[in-house]
């Protein structure tokens, strides 16, 4: 955030707002608002912020109203707030960022009643066809203005064919050359009217695509973002994938499919001209020839539709296979493993390549049986017309117009395989997406996320199970408790289920059963931003984003300032890096941090543990990849970083981060073997390696507990 007071205000008093309607709300989101709006001090401005949040607009109250409270406000010289009650005196009681003081009404100079949206359990469990109605209804208008222009544009082409038969039936016989000029130059008007209309839709189509696309890549990324971390697929290429095939959808519903929509009633419209200015015989020939085309057309919808599920399926897994090879290209090449993978690459193209020339082939063959349709039809309405003619029943002109009419009447239904196949290629679209929002986001269930101010790390494990998919328990614990302020080490050996409990601490796993409660809460129903702002979770294998190293430093977070950040690069000794880059902080931070060491990109999220100041510290194997002298000077500033008040649980398979701590839970087979105080329990362990182990009784008499079932 800007140095701005009253963009500063702003935030505070939204975020506030916020948090008195029981409102969770991402705030770095709603800060960059802010900033990114501008007008802070206008309501021009909280407007645009309100739109870009997707919070219903600001209603503006000229006074106050108590049974509308709370409301946002703001005065003339301290300037945004929020008013949350009224005095005896009868001013209004209003919190702004420095404290709560009352406010004379005549000092207001705007108030507003904000509602913001609650992305409870509803809202989570929304479809992909119900994102899609919904962001397809702010273009009902745009929608039925292009369906009038393309209505009336079609009507325009009947110009075409009445000219014809004017010309023959009246013009040339009586030659009328004033008439031919007159008529000419109705159609040529007739023509450039037309044109200048398709121009006009093509750019309203252009702005209802642009706005289609923003919003469905915005909710469908919104909603990646949301699903919680045990219900992500394992196939990060593979969903990918999926998330793409919202083009398809998006192009469907922007594309032909509104055209077609309005071709349809039109080819009915132009059958009854048929009828009027022709013979019933002569409509009667593009009617059954269509029919023939929709019947085919039809037919082959089930066929089209599941290879475009098919295809999809194939495209998918081919696209997993690239992303895997890219990242995994260091493995593979020192692996010699490149003629596998080459093999696999030719077995999932080569069904990707059997899969569109299946598609192809069958929608191509229905495509060409309607264009044979098309010239059978011709020749139908010449033949049929010319005995029609013979016989006394229609003109010489009327036959012209009939046989351009014809053309239009078939039209929509050649163009029905093709639109088959985009309507079967954006439904296995529709359908791979909803797998997508089928899958449970972060609070999922809980119609009101608790918002708490603060965490303290107080932690309550009740017959706590946990499993990846329909696999065994990766964590079975019956009961653990952690005091807030305690300094916890999890050790036991590799796979014993270490890093899974830390997750579930941390929030990213929900138990499969039982319940993880933090200061007596169900972590289910706490929020996770709240929870991710509170407890400092390092990962393992922690992964930087291509940007600058300021950028990865301060994801989800806001700037500190250079003081506060050059201290923290101080501290944990990433100051070399970045003094001895050209480009200090700005310095380039490749996908993946390639470019730097392992050890560097453990460092480099050591350091933005610094500068969040987590009230809890999880971290699982900090120092795993750093040298001797880097890690004992990590492990001084974690000491003094957590303190006495702070909670530290520390996943860890070096003895050198024990003296952090004073106590260790021993995890041996995905359950808690030995809890303890430290020294009892390394104790405990080292006798349990020599020939005679100690007896349950001598460890409990050392306060060590050691778990049997």
């Amino acid at each position: 955030m800007n140095n701005n007071p009253i963009e500063h205000s702003l935030a505070w008093a939204l975020e506030r707002l916020a948090q008195l309607q029981g409102v969770s709300i991402n705030v770095m989101r709603l800060r960059a608002a802010v900033e990114r709006h501008g007008r802070p001090g206008s309501m021009s401005g909280v407007t645009a912020v309100c739109a870009s949040l997707d919070w219903s607009a600001p209603v503006m109250m000229n006074h106050p109203d108590r049974v509308m409270l709370p409301l946002l406000c703001k005065t003339k010289s301290e300037g945004w707030g929020v008013v949350v009650d009224r005095d005896p005196q009868q001013r209004w009681v209003v919190e702004f960022a420095d404290g709560t003081r009352p406010v004379d009404e005549a000092a207001l100079t705007h108030s507003a009643m904000v509602a913001m949206r609650q992305r409870g359990a509803a809202a989570q469990s929304d479809t992909f066809e119900a994102v899609l109605k919904n962001a397809l209804r702010p273009y009902r208008g745009v929608l039925v203005e292009a369906a009038l222009a393309s209505v009336f544009m079609g009507l325009l082409a009947l110009a075409i064919s009445l000219f014809s038969m004017q010309v023959y039936d009246r013009v040339i016989p009586t030659r009328s050359e004033y008439t031919l000029i007159i008529l000419g130059i109705g159609v040529l008007l007739a023509i450039l009217l037309e044109t200048a209309m398709k121009f006009a839709r093509s750019r309203v189509m252009d702005s209802l695509t642009a706005g289609l696309d923003s919003r469905l890549s915005r909710d469908i990324f919104q909603r990646l973002l949301s699903v919680r971390i045990d219900q992500l697929p394992s196939s990060v290429g593979s969903l990918a994938g999926q998330i793409r095939g919202y083009e398809q959808v998006r192009g469907f519903y922007t594309g032909s499919t509104l055209f077609a929509l309005v071709d349809f009633p039109m080819a009915l419209l132009f059958l009854a001209v048929l009828m009027v200015i022709g013979h019933p015989l002569v409509a009667l020939v593009p009617l059954v020839c269509g029919l023939m085309a929709l019947v085919v057309g039809v037919s082959r919808h089930r066929r089209v539709n599941a290879l475009a599920s098919q295809g999809l399926s194939a495209a998918s897994r081919k696209t997993g296979l690239l992303v895997e090879v890219v990242e995994g290209a260091e493995t593979i090449k020192a692996g010699v493993g490149s003629w596998k993978f080459l093999s696999r690459w030719i077995a999932v193209n080569s069904d990707t390549i059997r899969q569109d020339m299946d598609m192809r082939h069958v929608s191509e063959g229905a495509g060409y049986f309607a264009a044979t349709l098309q010239q059978f039809s011709y020749v139908g309405i010449v033949m049929l017309g010319s005995w029609v003619i013979i016989n006394g029943g229609m003109t010489m002109g009327a036959l012209i117009a009939c046989s351009i009419i014809g053309g239009r009447v078939m039209a929509p239904l050649v163009a029905l395989p093709g639109l088959i196949v985009q309507h079967a290629h954006a439904q296995a679209a529709t359908r791979s997406l909803e797998k997508l929002y089928a899958l449970e986001a972060d609070n999922h269930g809980v119609p009101r996320a608790l918002v708490p101010q603060k965490l303290q790390g107080h932690y309550v494990l009740q017959d706590v199970a946990f499993a990846y998919g329909k696999n065994a328990p990766a964590v079975s614990i019956k009961s653990l408790t952690i005091q807030p302020g305690e300094k916890v080490a999890v050790i036991g050996p590799i796979g014993s289920g270490k890093s899974s409990l830390l997750k579930l601490l941390a929030g990213l796993y929900r138990p499969t059963s039982g319940r993880v409660l933090v200061d007596s809460l169900d972590m289910a129903q706490v929020n996770q931003q709240v929870i991710s702002q509170h407890i400092g979770y390092l990962q393992q294998e922690h992964r930087l984003f291509h940007g600058t190293l300021r950028e990865n430093l301060l994801i989800g977070m806001p700037d500190p300032g250079d003081d506060a950040m050059q201290m923290a690069l101080q501290r944990s000794g990433l100051i070399q890096l970045v003094a001895g880059h050209p480009r200090g902080l700005d310095l380039p931070i490749h996908e993946g941090g390639k470019g730097l060491s392992g050890g560097q990109r453990q460092l480099v999220a050591f350091t933005r543990l610094l500068l969040t100041q987590p009230a809890v510290l999880l971290l699982d194997e900090p120092t795993a990849n750093m040298d001797l002298a880097q890690e004992k000077r990590c492990l001084s500033v974690l000491g003094e970083e957590a303190g006495v008040d702070k909670t530290l649980i520390v996943v860890t398979h070096k003895s050198s981060v024990l003296p952090l701590v004073d106590r260790i839970v021993v995890v041996s087979g995905h359950k808690v073997v030995m809890d303890g105080p430290r020294d009892a329990v390394l104790m405990r362990l080292k006798k349990a390696s020599e020939p005679v182990s100690v007896q349950p009784s001598d460890a409990a008499a050392q306060g060590v507990q050691v778990v049997t079932a």
